[in-house]
């Protein structure tokens, strides 16, 4: 057999195997590149975080009162080439900062999923995010405080008069009023997923200072602050 020959023979059963491993992984390929990616980000301006009026019902004066509050919301985008199904916002940890300069758990918080946001009644799992588009979801929001003192709003250990308080928008609202945050530094873990797309796990620091400040480039500036890490 001339080379020429023996050469047509190997290309021959080099096509052959490339052809069965393409066969055999064409799936698994196929998922891999057409799969959802999902990401998620909080930059502290508007649209994602803003000052806003919230109108609530005093059920001691029997009347609605607006007042001002500040929203805070995670963008979570679809940066995949197949649409995002069930998606849910889920934070997993909380943890202090403590005077050894450590951060902590706070062994009484309860993980719990976000809501997302304009959505009512809340939506825990949205329908889906298709391909190039995102959502917002909230974090958390802030109450003047004398506007959630005239609420009679529950209030946690170790707040003083006219400090402020984040309070995270988890599905429900625990009777340990663990999603009420003083002021100090924490890191919040949480995790973003689909029916059909596994975590990305996601680390904001945020700095509550317990000031409160009707103008809102002073209050993102002076009032709290909000920063990603690297999740290790």
């Amino acid at each position: 057999m001339n080379s020429l020959a023996i050469y047509g023979v190997f290309a021959s059963a080099v096509a052959t195997l490339l052809a069965a491993l393409v066969a055999l992984f064409r799936e698994e390929i196929r998922t891999k590149w057409y799969r959802p990616v999902l990401t998620a980000r909080i930059r502290l301006s508007p649209p994602d975080c803003h000052k806003t009026q919230q109108t609530t019902n005093n059920p001691i004066a029997q009347l609605a009162q607006r007042g001002d509050c500040y929203y805070f919301r995670i963008w979570v985008q679809n940066e995949g080439r197949q649409r995002a199904e069930k998606v849910q916002v889920f934070v997993s940890r909380l943890q202090k900062k403590h005077a050894d300069g450590f951060f902590k758990d706070v062994d009484s918080f309860l993980p719990m999923n976000l809501r997302w946001s304009h959505t009512s009644p809340p939506e825990i799992f949205t329908e889906g995010i298709s391909p190039g588009m995102g959502k917002h979801c909230d974090f958390g929001h802030i109450i003047e405080p004398n506007f959630r003192n005239s609420l009679m709003q529950p209030v946690p250990s170790g707040s003083s008069q006219g400090r402020t308080i984040l309070e995270l928008d988890l599905e429900v609202e625990p009777n340990t009023l663990s999603h009420l945050i003083v002021e100090g530094d924490y890191r919040l873990y949480v995790k973003v997923a689909a029916a059909n797309c596994p975590p990305t796990e996601k680390c904001w620091e945020v700095n509550l200072t317990g000031k409160w400040f009707t103008d809102e480039s002073k209050m993102f500036a002076e009032g709290i602050g909000i920063t990603a890490l690297k999740v290790q």
